[in-house]
């Protein structure tokens, strides 16, 4: 058996205790992989103005020379973890864990020793609360853990919180322009003198089995730090087979007091737009790095990309305490610290690179246009849904830009006809109800003896807008939506004749039975737009025109009947049925795609976001929020 394999069952051992055992069993379990000085039992921290905390379940702390016995005192500064445990984790009982957390942290504590090679030494306390089960979802509990982060200080948060069912809530470490790429241990106890440029992400990592080796592998990244030369197991092969994708609850920036706060609302990715960037030449136009202003919390940071050191460039930068002009190497870029700097101050920064280096400073051309489509935005189901909401699922099923470009492409097609069509059938409600008042109203219409005298036609414009529409309906669901599910649901029988729809759909069946049943609903409506579709196509169908009736002094218009129903009614269904199964088929495309033990949970109405009220999000498949299951309905776009 190996090491992760091994660390996998021991979780289970603990899965299987009741309340009465968890403690035992859990700090059984733990002590396994820790070696002397480290000891793993329950009991209270207390510190040397004697003030204490509450006792705990586990409490991780490195044994003094000569202790006897197992007292429950244990002085806080040998307290590597404490973890507050329970068999079923609620929304109070969680709320109280954290409370106790924060009450162990604020113990004092003294200053992390320096070892040899002046090597920092973490003496901060680990706070974790564990749990067998929940009576909430994984979801409720993360927001939760935002909510209660947002009116305590970092230095008081719990650490982690562990579903040993289901997963865990804890934070990583996100630098701009990159994906989270690691946890987040608390920082040993001093004062900030710089402000590190990372984002701290609020997280779940669905781990499913692997739940107690997330929570191991936490433990020993501490715990490598708290007791330096503690023989502790391998890190790598305790997580080996852990999941590693997240999902991304919150975020949260250190401010120029080293404070986590919350990332500003208008700094978030999906509203923000940055400053152009700017290239750094040579005078013989050889690049030398790309610059780029990163506004954050209450000053500014600035990432460069390049053969040129960064440190060759912050000199310039004037009026800028520069012993916090630190710079963080990552992969392809260097990052400074957060300074208290302006987007005036940079471009001064700028102005002296030019006059007074050998370098040439040019601002980098546009590589995007942004073009008004529409006087709409995110708070509109439409575009809050079909735009900004698939979106981001879809960075979570594709992340190279090859991927991603190929999923663009294909969804702009379907949403380039779906445009057109939603606009065509806006003009033709426009069109009739202008034309239908001014009939009633006496406008345009009269009756002279027993002759209907009409004075405007609308036969030709709503015609016109009926053919448009009928087109880019049929054109969205058939050539768009059939490539864009592709090879993921082949969707092309719902398009042929009764026999093959019938033998597709028990293919289907085979597959997925929620889907089939959703299809053969969905002929219903689809059959007939395509006839239609084709009828204009293939046989030259025009609109029937409008008919007037005289109804006692007043005369009204008569709409024209597509498939037997009024046209403007004809349209508004048809509108209304593509939209869904735009969604809809989109969703079960994207839910297909996403990484092990995560899918897609179905937002209530009243509790989606009024600024973006989007119907989909991500959630962990055990111990998360309802999963989504496609089925067909009869409900409006608007109110699903």
């Amino acid at each position: 058996m190996t090491l992760t394999q091994e660390v996998c069952e021991a979780g289970k051992e603990i899965i299987s205790s009741v309340e009465a055992t968890l403690s035992v069993t859990l700090n059984h379990v733990l002590g396994r992989y820790i070696g002397w000085p480290l000891k793993v039992r329950s009991g209270y921290l207390v510190d040397r103005d004697k003030n204490k905390s509450d006792l705990f379940a586990s409490v991780i702390y490195a044994a003094t020379v000569g202790e006897a016995g197992d007292p429950p005192e244990i002085p806080s500064d040998n307290a590597a973890v404490v973890i507050d445990a329970c068999e079923s984790l609620t929304v109070e009982m969680f709320l109280d864990a954290c409370s106790r957390i924060a009450k162990a942290k604020r113990l004092k504590k003294s200053p992390p020793p320096r070892l040899e090679g002046d090597v920092p030494v973490q003496t901060t306390t680990l706070g974790i609360v564990f749990a067998i089960s929940t009576t909430v979802s994984l979801d409720r509990l993360a927001h939760e853990l935002v909510a209660w982060n947002t009116t305590m200080p970092s230095s008081e948060w719990p650490d982690m919180l562990v579903v040993a069912t289901s997963g865990t809530i804890n934070y990583f470490v996100q630098f701009p322009g990159e994906p989270p790429s690691g946890d987040l241990l608390p920082p040993p106890m001093r004062t900030l003198t710089y402000t590190p440029p990372m984002y701290v992400v609020v997280a779940m990592m669905p781990t499913g089995p692997y739940t107690f080796n997330r929570l191991l592998g936490f433990l020993l990244g501490q715990l490598f730090l708290f007791s330096p030369g503690v023989q502790l197991p391998d890190r790598t092969e305790v997580v080996e087979h852990v999941p590693k994708r997240v999902i991304i609850v919150s975020s949260f920036q250190y401010n120029l007091k080293g404070e986590l706060v919350p990332v500003p609302r208008e700094l978030c990715n999906d509203r923000y737009w940055g400053p152009q960037p700017v290239q750094i030449e040579d005078k013989n136009g050889k690049r030398l790095c790309t610059l780029r202003l990163l506004p954050w919390q209450d000053g500014a940071t600035i990432l460069s990309h390049g053969k040129l050191a960064l440190a060759k460039i912050l000199p310039f930068l004037i009026g800028v305490d520069m012993q916090h002009a630190n710079i963080v190497k990552r992969e392809d870029s260097e990052i400074s610290y957060v300074l208290p700097m302006t987007e005036t101050d940079f471009a001064r920064m700028l102005d002296r690179i030019q006059s007074q280096s050998n370098m040439v400073v040019r601002v980098e051309q546009p590589k995007w246009t942004i073009q008004k489509v529409s006087d709409e935005g995110t708070q509109t189901a439409f575009i809050a849904r079909l735009f900004l909401g698939v979106g981001k699922l879809r960075d979570l099923i594709v992340s190279n830009p090859d991927e991603r470009d190929k999923f663009d492409s294909l969804y702009e097609v379907v949403l380039t006809s779906l445009r057109s069509a939603r606009k065509a059938a806006e003009e033709i409600a426009r069109l009739w109800q202008q034309h239908s008042s001014k009939v009633t109203s006496g406008e345009v219409a009269r009756l002279e003896r027993q002759i209907l005298r009409i004075d405007e036609s609308i036969d030709d414009a709503l015609g016109k807008e009926v053919v448009s529409f009928v087109t880019a309906a049929g054109r969205t669901i058939k050539e768009g939506m059939q490539k864009f599910i592709g090879s993921h649901a082949d969707i092309g029988f719902l398009f042929q004749k009764q026999a093959k729809f019938e033998t597709g759909l028990l293919t289907i069946a085979q597959m997925d039975s929620a889907l089939a049943d959703y299809l053969r609903l969905t002929r219903a409506w689809s059959e007939p737009l395509q006839e239609c579709r084709n009828d204009i196509e293939h046989r030259g169908w025009t609109l029937p025109r409008t008919t007037y009736v005289r109804q006692g002094n007043k005369i009204e218009a008569v709409p024209p009947l597509i498939s037997g129903q009024p046209v403007t009614e004809f349209v508004s269904f048809m509108l209304d049925r593509v939209l869904c199964f735009v969604e809809e088929l989109t969703a079960y495309r994207i839910q297909r795609l996403l990484p092990d033990l995560m899918t897609l949970t179905e937002i209530p109405p009243v509790d989606r976001a009024e600024e973006a009220p989007v119907r989909f999000q991500v959630t962990v498949v055990s111990g998360g929020l309802p999963p989504w299951r496609i089925i067909y309905h009869h409900d409006k776009f608007d109110d699903v």
